[in-house]
């Protein structure tokens, strides 16, 4: 007699996906991403017209409609709220003047003073997100102030590489066009800065058109032949 031919190991079935669970026609995925959102706005809400350092988790879910279990849902502290809320509203800031930049004709001179008024003007539109970007941010963290320094550097960049776009790349009159360009965009920062916390008491174009004068001097050292003064 011959052993019975043992059977072949049957092979795993296959493993499938449980179907995401839906809730009013909404899936766990997009209640969560929502309620992230939902503290990413509230944040940039109190940490412009509060505070950062005033803030406390308990007014952060009161003003999101959002218990504090949901709060850990997505962040791990303040911390990384702060910086996710930052870089939310500087995006703010910068996509709408990057779009204007686009738009302007190709001069240096066109291109800053599109590149002016649409900064200026959204830095306007939301006075508690202009204030987590450009005051609440500065030292809150060392987190905080790298993800600050980044942004600081895209913004130089932008005046650098796209306003700028044309200018010599290596002057040979001793200046750098890197930290012009750094310069440059500290000033309109510095002006931000100082509008934001007279409320707005400047007219825009006032802003625009001192910053327009700073940018048209650098320019013009920097396309100045060397031993030029």
């Amino acid at each position: 007699m011959t052993k019975k031919n043992q059977s072949r190991p049957s092979k795993a079935a296959p493993v499938v996906d449980k179907p995401e669970r839906h809730y009013r026609g909404i899936s766990n995925t997009q209640r969560i991403t929502e309620r992230r959102e939902r503290f990413i706005k509230s944040a940039i809400q109190c940490f412009g017209s509060d505070g950062f350092h005033v803030t406390t988790l308990k007014s952060l879910c009161t003003e999101a409609g959002l218990t504090e279990r949901y709060f850990y849902e997505s962040f791990s502290n303040f911390d990384e709220l702060l910086c996710c809320s930052y870089q939310h509203a500087a995006n703010a800031v910068f996509s709408p003047t990057e779009a204007a930049l686009a738009k302007a004709e190709a001069t240096p001179e066109a291109r800053m003073r599109a590149t002016l008024n649409a900064y200026f003007k959204a830095i306007a539109a939301d006075p508690a997100r202009a204030r987590l970007v450009l005051l609440e941010i500065e030292g809150a963290s060392p987190q905080a102030d790298k993800v600050y320094r980044t942004q600081l550097q895209l913004s130089a960049d932008l005046i650098r590489y796209k306003v700028c776009a044309g200018l010599p790349n290596n002057p040979g009159n001793g200046l750098s066009p890197d930290m012009l360009a750094t310069a440059v965009m500290g000033a309109c920062y510095q002006l931000a800065k100082l509008w934001a916390l007279s409320n707005f008491a400047q007219p825009r174009q006032q802003l625009v058109r001192n910053a327009l004068a700073i940018f048209m001097g650098t320019i013009a050292e920097w396309q100045k032949p060397r031993g030029k003064t």
